[in-house]
């Protein structure tokens, strides 16, 4: 009798699924004037999981959240495509072409109030997947909270502050973007006081200059401040998005680690043909010379969010120990470098930092779509080392520049909150002349990238 009525209801599902199918599907419905493309479809999923255990949102992305609030899990996706055109177009080792920078899976959420988690795999030009972040911030209260595990190092404003997916240009500058901490492993101490005018940080870091895995090769204590005086401000309401601060890293080299090239356009910890052919180099390391020793730098920050205007600078000052092991000289190379960038919205967005936009008319791709919002920018940064960096052996200085100087003009589009285009033009003019082709015996004083980024990240 069991079988019987088992294979009745199987009957049963087959002929409705098989009607179903040969039903027309039914157009997807427009939204109402006004509303989001995709707002009403969240709407009614989240009416449907009314009597679940669960709450469910789809909104920066996609969220379980227990009926009491205590617990949540939240997916969120970032996606970078970028085409670049390097001119002159014979450059070795980089090449014109399509390049993935950045594929992230992010999954955070709480496990009760005081305890936040995230865990995020990245995969970058390199195309291998490896794990971006993952910690627990232990939140005793909003002026003092713990975060243990790999994140993002609080030194420079430019590395600290705000993450890749909201940047002005595509890119950091020159300082930050080869010298920077970028992620690492360690504990810190961080909170908001003085009611979120001041944001402080201070921990100790152990992580590796290049590939992925955690060889802890090196270690690095940080400290950082960000003051923003005029938050809440209504006397002055221009003037609440001003900022300044500055941060300091105080590290080792406690084993030695190879140098990476110096690049124009691309953050990677690796020096294979991926990441070699997807950015200009004007300054490479002779074979066999590594990072060793002690690592010092500091830098300040300052700038203003307001009526429209995105302007951000920092200046950075660091020496950097580096051995030649055949010979046994080793010396602190100084290095200097600062970035100013300027990014103003045309449709009338305003922002008070670095995060999501929503335009005021979004561009739908439907009849009556509006513009999207319109953000034109032009960042200028320099990098400069010491003269050791020849002297000593550590680099060729018939083939190489100790000092660069690039301007990047573009302008982003953002569809809406989630999608976003950035397109630049970005000119490097260096010091001396670079060897750009070894095959032709081929150098430049300067060179252009014509560069086109499409993101999304929700």
């Amino acid at each position: 009798m069991r079988n019987h009525l088992i294979a009745c209801v199987a009957v049963a599902l087959l002929a409705s699924g098989s009607v179903r199918a040969q039903e027309p599907p039914a157009p997807p419905a427009e939204p109402a004037a006004g509303e989001p493309a995709g707002q009403g479809a969240a709407e009614r999923l989240r009416e449907a999981s009314e009597g679940w255990p669960v709450k469910v949102r789809f909104n920066d992305g996609f969220a379980l959240t227990s009926l009491d609030d205590q617990f949540e899990l939240r997916l969120r996706l970032l996606a970078q495509n970028d085409a670049k055109l390097f001119t002159p177009t014979d450059q070795q080792p980089a090449r014109s072409g399509m390049y993935i920078p950045r594929f992230r899976v992010y999954f955070e959420g709480q496990l009760t109030d005081p305890f936040q988690y995230e865990l995020s795999v990245q995969r970058s030009v390199e195309g291998a997947f490896d794990v971006l972040d993952a910690n627990v911030n232990v939140r005793f209260a909003k002026q003092f909270q713990v975060r243990f595990g790999r994140g993002l190092v609080p030194y420079s404003y430019d590395w600290y502050d705000h993450l890749e997916q909201y940047f002005i240009a595509p890119e950091r500058g020159l300082f930050a973007l080869n010298l920077g901490l970028s992620r690492q492993s360690g504990i810190m101490a961080w909170g908001d006081v003085w009611e979120e005018r001041v944001r402080y940080a201070v921990g100790g870091f152990t992580g590796q200059l290049a590939g992925l895995a955690d060889v802890n090769n090196s270690r690095d204590g940080v400290g950082y401040v960000n003051v923003r005086p005029f938050l809440k401000s209504t006397a002055v309401p221009a003037l609440k998005g001003l900022y300044f601060g500055g941060s300091i890293g105080l590290g080792v080299q406690a084993y030695e680690a190879e140098l990476l090239p110096v690049r124009t356009s691309i953050q990677t910890s690796e020096n294979d043909e991926a990441a070699n052919s997807a950015s200009s180099v004007f300054l490479d390391y002779n074979e066999g010379v590594v990072a060793s020793g002690a690592r010092r730098q500091g830098a300040l920050h300052a700038g203003w969010y307001g009526l429209g205007f995105s302007v951000e600078s920092e200046a950075y000052l660091g020496q950097f120990g580096a051995k030649r092991p055949e010979t046994g000289v080793s010396a602190l190379i100084p290095v200097a470098g600062y970035n100013v960038t300027v990014g103003y919205f045309l449709t009338g967005e305003e922002v008070l930092g670095r995060g999501p936009v929503d335009p005021k008319r979004p561009f739908t791709a439907r009849r009556g779509t509006g513009p999207g919002a319109f953000e034109p920018f032009v960042r200028y940064s320099e990098l400069d080392y010491s003269e050791k960096v020849f002297t000593k052996g550590f680099a060729d200085p018939d083939k190489w520049t100790r000092s660069a100087g690039v301007t990047d003009l573009g302008v982003n589009w953002y569809w809406n909150r989630y999608i976003k285009w950035t397109f630049d033009w970005q000119h490097a003019a260096f010091g001396s002349p670079v060897l750009i082709n070894e095959s032709k015996g081929k150098y430049a004083n300067s060179l252009d990238l014509f560069w086109l980024r499409g993101q999304v990240y929700y």
